[in-house]
């Protein structure tokens, strides 16, 4: 295993593209009402988001791609933690139950 470590762009280019998979996977979730739930979902989910563009793009570009959605980048790294925070509150209070 190799050690990488990012630069300061590419980790915010990083944070950027996974608070956007945050909002595809929302948005992805409430278009796509089958029988399918959580982690069976996601997989379908998955599958195109790994061929999604933002995967190609680099930090200048992604800026411009959160721009046209009409975010600023700090709003997408705010929803990023609120999402994170509610999850590890959502996992800690599960976990309290048993």
């Amino acid at each position: 295993m190799a050690i990488n470590i990012l630069t300061k762009s590419e980790k915010e280019a990083s944070n950027l593209r996974d608070a956007i998979r945050i909002l595809a996977w929302s948005q992805f979730k409430s278009e796509n009402d089958t029988d399918l739930k959580g982690l069976d979902l996601y997989e379908l989910f998955k599958v195109e988001w790994l061929e999604y563009k933002i995967h190609t793009m680099l930090l200048p570009e992604i800026h411009k791609f959160v721009s046209h959605l009409g975010y600023t980048p700090n709003e997408l790294l705010q929803i990023r933690s609120e999402y994170y925070a509610n999850k590890k509150e959502y996992n800690s209070n599960r976990t309290d139950e048993f």
